[in-house]
């Protein structure tokens, strides 16, 4: 249990500093905590499956301005992952816990790394106003230490102390309360779509919409052939709009 939680936790830890070392490589996003865990708990099948439903309900959640956070989901997509393999539970759990406990995860990283980063922020700032290049470099290694360090504890004390409880709540919950977990868990990546749409959807982007919606619904396409048929539409719609540049330039010779 110790090396499950030790495994998660570094896990953790290492997609909180992908984005700031690794170059956005997405391995802080809930497909891959979700396969991640799954490999250290032996199912990564069922961990890819729990972390895909995780990321489709988060899709569409943005922080708007300084002041807004949104939930953690790297917290929480490992945590709940690794709560529902312990303790065979499935994802219809993992699904319902997914955003209180991203949300949590967010609330604690802002008693923990958060601050304390800033304040090396302001040193690092002061520092390069008289050029002293050498303690700005600790404050920005000292930094990345803390966005690793900090989310990777508050996993590995939260699977100490959460899987045994977990666990032990799936056990004593009647049977009519978790058949609604599942009812509801069913809508939650729905509300993920909806809320991702609502940022990019336009009418002048609606018919490529359509256009998956009709090739999955009614003529069984995989999600492959979609993506294959909208790099064809994306490359026609390029060659269009370079000839019509082309024409203009002509016309204007």
């Amino acid at each position: 249990m110790i090396l499950k939680a030790l495994l998660v936790a570094l896990i953790v830890g290492l997609g909180k500093i992908d984005n700031r070392i690794l170059g956005m490589t997405m391995i802080q996003r809930p497909l891959i905590m979700g396969t991640l865990v799954g490999l250290v708990y032996g199912d990564v099948k069922t961990g890819m499956l729990i972390g895909a439903q995780i990321e489709l309900l988060s899709m569409g959640i943005v922080g708007i301005g300084a002041q807004s956070a949104p939930p953690d989901v790297t917290i929480g997509g490992a945590l709940c992952t690794a709560f529902a393999l312990a303790s065979g539970s499935g994802a219809e759990v993992a699904l319902t816990l997914a955003l209180p406990v991203s949300v949590f995860a967010t609330s604690i990283g802002y008693l923990t790394h958060i601050p304390l980063n800033h304040l090396l922020s302001e040193r690092a700032k002061r520092k390069a106003a008289e050029g002293d290049t050498k303690t700005m470099e600790v404050c920005q290694w000292m930094g990345l230490f803390n966005y690793f360090f900090f989310p990777a504890l508050i996993s590995f004390i939260a699977m100490l102390l959460g899987a045994p409880v977990f666990e032990q709540l799936i056990k004593v919950i009647p049977s009519f309360i978790t058949d609604g977990i599942k009812v509801a868990s069913n809508m939650l990546p729905a509300l993920g779509f909806a809320l991702l749409m609502r940022l990019t959807y336009t009418k002048e982007l609606a018919p490529y919409l359509f256009i998956g919606f009709v090739a999955v619904a009614f003529l069984n396409m995989s999600n492959v052939g979609v993506a294959v048929v909208g790099a064809i539409l994306a490359v026609l719609i390029f060659n269009n709009d370079k000839n019509k540049e082309a024409g203009l330039d002509d016309n204007e010779i």
